[in-house]
């Protein structure tokens, strides 16, 4: 009975703990003082049965034969209190689990309160940053206003000096003038008499530096070094996509890159058309100035050698074969946008392969300006 009565003040002392801990485990201390209710009921009981027992002990000196009885109750209540000792460890199991939970509650308080004051000094930061950039905003504002001073005066000097340049290019305007009308003369003599052949490993006319056939025998020689372009691409683990990608980028990239060329030529040549040119004459200027661009950039690349990759070692640096594949393709486009007409390879009727490394179309054809 001592035993059940020190459990008892233990229990009680635990719950007056809890309530000061945390009142969100009012229902939990709830369930526990129902518990205790529970016990004290079952105490209540012991009690009520140990008079019965007091009964029996005095009625077992009257009745010997009522003995076998009382032995009986006695085994009872002996296992009413098994099971009561039973209760109250489950009970100090209960009490233990709500000690975990309080010092839980105690930790995350805990991390509320650093968290709280992180936020506190990272707001105060702020506020100094804040400061700082209003300080820096006001100083640039000044230094603006000094600057502002500094680029009227330099703006006013400038003025001065482009008044002076008007009058020097005024004087050249009337030089170059003349020189204009000199160079105009000299090519009314020899525009008719421009027939030479040129020797660049292939024979052409200077009409057609780079005409359709020669333009189709370059494109065959780039699809015959594709193979060996592939074979070191794909041993290096390159993706079949993105190096069509990259080709059909250059190529569409030289297009659009000599188109804009070639209309800023036509624009140069439409306004001596309507300065009073010869509109025959100034068409074949116009023509001739489109070959002569295209017969720069066949020369170019001609006079600085090939700077072809060894094709043939697969251990070659990859980036350098796919730098070469790019140029080459960059190359020939620019020389068949500036053919007339403009070419480019026939990829709307190159049919779909299993191979996703069957890249370049077999033909060429006309391309149109609007593609």
């Amino acid at each position: 009975m001592k035993f059940l009565k020190d459990k008892e003040k233990e229990t009680e002392a635990l719950r007056r703990t809890i309530n000061e801990k945390d009142e969100q485990l009012q229902l939990m201390k709830s369930a526990f003082i129902e518990k205790q209710m529970e016990t004290e009921a079952l105490l209540q009981r012991v009690y009520q049965m140990e008079a019965q027992l007091q009964q029996s002990r005095s009625a077992l000196i009257k009745k010997e034969d009522e003995h076998e009885k009382l032995n009986q109750s006695f085994q009872a209540f002996h296992q009413q209190q098994n099971h009561n000792a039973r209760f109250l460890k489950d009970k100090e199991k209960e009490t233990e689990a709500l000690k975990r939970i309080i010092n839980e509650k105690d930790e995350q308080l805990q991390l509320m309160k650093s968290a709280s004051k992180e936020k506190q000094m990272e707001t105060e930061a702020l506020l100094q940053r804040s400061a700082l950039i209003k300080k820096e905003d006001e100083h640039e504002k000044l230094n603006q206003r000094s600057t502002c001073k500094e680029k009227q005066k330099e703006t006013e000097t400038l003025l001065q000096r482009v008044k002076e340049m008007e009058a020097q290019l005024q004087q050249s305007r009337s030089a170059l003038q003349e020189k204009d009308e000199q160079l105009k003369s000299f090519k009314d003599r020899v525009a008719g008499e421009v027939a030479v052949s040129i020797k660049t490993g292939k024979t052409m006319s200077l009409k057609y530096p780079v005409n359709k056939n020669r333009l189709k025998e370059m494109y065959e020689d780039l699809r015959c070094d594709w193979p060996k372009i592939k074979k070191n691409l794909k041993s290096n683990k390159k993706h079949p996509d993105s190096v069509k990608e990259l080709i059909l980028k250059e190529f569409q990239d030289a297009k659009i890159d000599m188109r804009n060329r070639r209309k800023m030529i036509d624009k140069v040549f439409e306004k001596g058309k309507n300065d009073g040119g010869m509109p025959q004459k100034v068409d074949q200027y116009r023509q001739l100035t489109v070959q002569n661009l295209q017969m720069t950039l066949y020369s170019q690349k001609q006079d600085a050698g090939s700077q072809k990759p060894f094709l043939e070692n697969e251990a070659a640096n990859p980036q350098d074969v796919l730098k070469y594949l790019g140029s080459e393709c960059y190359w020939l486009g620019c020389l068949m946008a500036l053919n007339n007409p403009p070419l480019q390879p026939d990829w709307e009727n190159h049919p779909p392969s299993m191979d996703r490394w069957d890249v370049f179309p077999r033909n060429i054809r006309t391309a149109s300006d609007y593609e």
